[in-house]
C-alpha cells in the first residue's frame, strides 16, 4: 500500500504583517492628522476673515446708518452726526482764526483753542451723541421745512455766500479793488539858484516863514457794501482755502507731526450750514414782520432814574396806627428835601449827601435801568409807586414825596430811551420768529433714536409768583467796633430796639410789599 506525504499547511495568514505594511497604515494615519490640522486652519482663518469683515460691516455700515434723530421725512444718521461735528470743529476754529485778527493782544488765545477744537473732530466717532449738537440739526430741518412749507422760500448759495464774505471776506478774501495805503511823497526841495540869476531882494519885513507840510493821513478803508451773489461767490473760495491754509499752518507749528483730522470740506460744510441758517432765519423773519406793515411804538425801552430815600423804620411790634405815624413823622422832613431837590443844581451829589439808600447813594441814587411796566433787564421790579409817579414828566424834572414800603423817595427822571424802529422791527421779528419755531416744533414729527423720555414738567399751580422788588435801602459799611468796656459793651451804645422797614398799609394804592 503506497502511502502519501501530507504537505504541511501554508501558515500565510498568521504571519505578522510586514513593515512595508506597517509604515503605509502609519503614513495613512499622519496623512489624515495634516489634513485635519489644515482643515482647521482653514476654518479658523475664515471665521477670522469673517469676524473682520463683520466688524469693518458694522464699523462703515451698520453704525454709520443708525439714526440718531429724524425731523419730518430727513433722517440725520450716526455718520451724518460725525460730519455735523467736524463741520462744527471746522467752524469754531474758523470763528478762531478770525477773532485773532483783531489784535495781537488777543490773537494767540484765540490761536491755542484750535487744537483742542481739532481734536474734538478726532474724537467724533467713538464720542456719545451731543445732544446740543443734535438739538441745532433739529431746529436747522425745523426752520428749513417751515419755511418751505408755509412760505415757500429757501436760501441760495448766493445768499449764503453772501453772509460769509460780509463776515470772512475783509481779512480773508478782499476784493480786487480794496483800497491800499498810498506811500508819504517826500517834501520837495526847492531848486538851486543858477548863475547870473538875479538875487531876489530881502522884503522890508525879513523872509516868509515857509509853513510846515502836515502829514499825509493815513487812508481809511469805508467798509464795503455787501457784494452781489456771483462776487459773493467767487470771493467764497478763496476764503475758505485762506482759512484752511491758516488751520493747517498754525497746527504744524504747534506740532509738525501732528495728524490733521479736518478738511477743507468740513470748513466748506461748517460755515455753509452757519450762513445758511443765518440767511434763512433773516427771510422767515421778513415774511413774519413785513416792513410795510410795521408801526413802531413811542413806548419807551429803558427809563433812567434817581432817587432819594428818607427811611421808616418802626419797631416790630408796631401796630396800623403806629406805622402810619412813623410814615407821617418824616412826611414834613421829605417836602423838605424835595423843594431842596428842585432848587438843586446837582440832584446827584444831593443824593450822596443826603440819601439813606446805601445801595445806591454812591452813584447819584441811580436805580437800574427799567421799562414802562417796572422791569429790570435782570428781571427784577422797580417798586410800582415810583413807576407811577414819574410816568408823566418830562426828562429832569423831580417829583415826590413817593411813599413805598422803603419810605418816603425823592425821585428825578433823567431819561427816557426810545428805540429807533430799525431796533424796534428787528425785536418784534426776533420775538415772532421765536414763537413760530415753537409753532413748527409742534407741527413737524421729531424723533430721536434712542426715543428720549421726557422728564414731567410740574404743572403750574395759582397765579405765578411776581419778579423780586428791587431792594432800597441797605446798610452803611460797618465802622470798627470801639474797645469794649470791662461789661464787654462799648461805652455810649444805645439800647437797640428790633426795627423793620416800614410796609404799606393794607389798601394803599400804588404800593407793592417787599416780598
Amino acid at each position: 500500500m503506497t502511502s502519501y506525504k501530507q504537505k504541511p499547511q501554508s501558515s500565510r495568514s498568521t504571519r505578522p504583517p510586514t513593515p512595508a505594511r506597517r509604515h503605509l497604515r502609519r503614513s495613512e494615519i499622519e496623512r489624515r492628522r495634516q489634513r485635519t490640522i489644515i482643515i482647521g486652519t482653514i476654518v479658523v482663518v475664515a471665521i477670522a476673515l469673517m469676524s473682520l469683515a463683520a466688524g469693518l460691516v458694522y464699523e462703515q455700515v451698520w453704525l454709520p446708518g443708525r439714526p440718531v434723530a429724524q425731523v419730518g421725512d430727513v433722517t440725520l444718521t450716526r455718520g451724518d452726526y460725525e460730519a455735523e461735528r467736524r463741520g462744527e470743529a471746522a467752524r469754531l476754529i474758523a470763528q478762531s482764526l478770525y477773532l485773532a485778527t483783531f489784535g495781537p493782544q488777543f490773537a494767540q488765545q484765540f490761536l491755542d483753542q484750535i487744537p483742542q477744537f481739532d481734536a474734538r473732530a478726532a474724537a467724533a466717532r467713538n464720542e456719545p451723541v451731543d445732544d446740543a449738537l443734535v438739538q441745532e440739526w433739529i431746529d436747522l430741518q425745523l426752520i428749513r421745512q417751515g419755511a418751505q412749507n408755509r412760505f415757500g422760500i429757501q436760501a441760495t448759495d448766493g445768499e449764503v455766500a453772501q453772509g460769509f464774505i460780509n463776515i470772512y471776506g475783509p481779512d480773508f478774501a478782499p476784493p480786487a479793488d480794496a483800497v491800499t495805503p498810498t506811500a508819504t511823497l517826500p517834501p520837495t526841495t526847492p531848486p538851486e539858484p543858477t548863475a547870473g540869476s538875479e538875487t531876489p531882494s530881502p522884503t522890508p519885513a525879513g523872509p516868509t516863514a515857509t509853513p510846515t507840510p502836515s502829514p499825509t493821513p493815513e487812508p481809511t478803508q469805508t467798509p464795503s457794501p455787501t457784494p452781489l451773489p456771483d462776487e459773493a461767490l467767487a470771493r467764497q473760495q478763496a476764503a475758505l482755502q485762506r482759512l484752511y491754509d491758516e488751520y493747517v499752518n498754525e497746527m504744524r507749528r504747534i506740532d509738525p507731526q501732528r495728524r490733521l483730522h479736518l478738511t477743507i470740506d468740513d470748513f466748506r460744510r461748517g460755515l455753509y450750514f452757519q450762513f445758511f441758517r443765518e440767511a434763512l432765519t433773516r427771510k422767515v423773519q421778513e415774511q413774519l414782520v413785513p416792513d410795510a406793515t410795521f408801526t413802531p411804538t413811542t413806548d419807551p425801552s429803558s427809563i433812567e432814574v434817581r432817587h432819594i430815600l428818607l427811611k421808616v423804620t418802626i419797631p416790630v411790634t408796631a401796630t396800623e396806627e403806629e406805622r402810619e405815624r412813623a410814615f407821617a413823622a418824616r412826611r414834613a422832613e421829605a417836602e423838605a428835601l424835595l423843594a431842596e431837590a428842585r432848587a438843586a443844581a446837582d440832584f446827584a451829589e444831593l443824593a450822596r449827601e443826603r440819601s439813606e439808600d446805601f445801595n445806591t447813594k454812591e452813584t447819584g441814587g441811580t436805580l437800574p435801568l427799567f421799562d414802562k411796566d417796572g422791569k429790570t433787564t435782570d428781571g427784577q421790579q422797580i417798586d410800582p409807586a415810583i413807576v407811577q409817579a414819574i410816568a408823566n414828566v418830562e426828562e429832569g424834572e423831580v417829583v415826590g414825596p413817593v411813599r413805598t414800603s422803603f419810605g418816603w423817595h425823592i425821585v428825578q427822571l433823567v431819561r427816557r430811551t426810545v428805540d429807533s424802529r430799525e431796533v424796534q422791527i428787528n425785536r418784534a421779528r426776533a420775538e415772532a420768529f421765536d414763537r413760530w419755531l415753537e409753532e413748527q416744533r409742534a407741527a413737524i414729527s421729531i424723533q430721536r433714536f434712542p426715543t428720549l423720555v421726557p422728564s414731567p414738567t410740574p404743572l403750574p399751580t395759582g397765579t405765578p409768583a411776581p419778579p423780586p422788588t428791587v431792594e432800597l435801602g441797605g446798610e452803611p459799611t460797618p465802622t470798627p467796633l470801639s474797645t469794649p468796656t470791662a461789661t464787654g459793651v462799648p461805652e455810649g451804645t444805645p439800647e437797640i430796639t428790633p426795627t423793620v422797614t416800614a410796609g404799606p398799609a393794607e389798601g394803599t394804592p400804588g404800593v407793592t410789599p417787599t416780598p
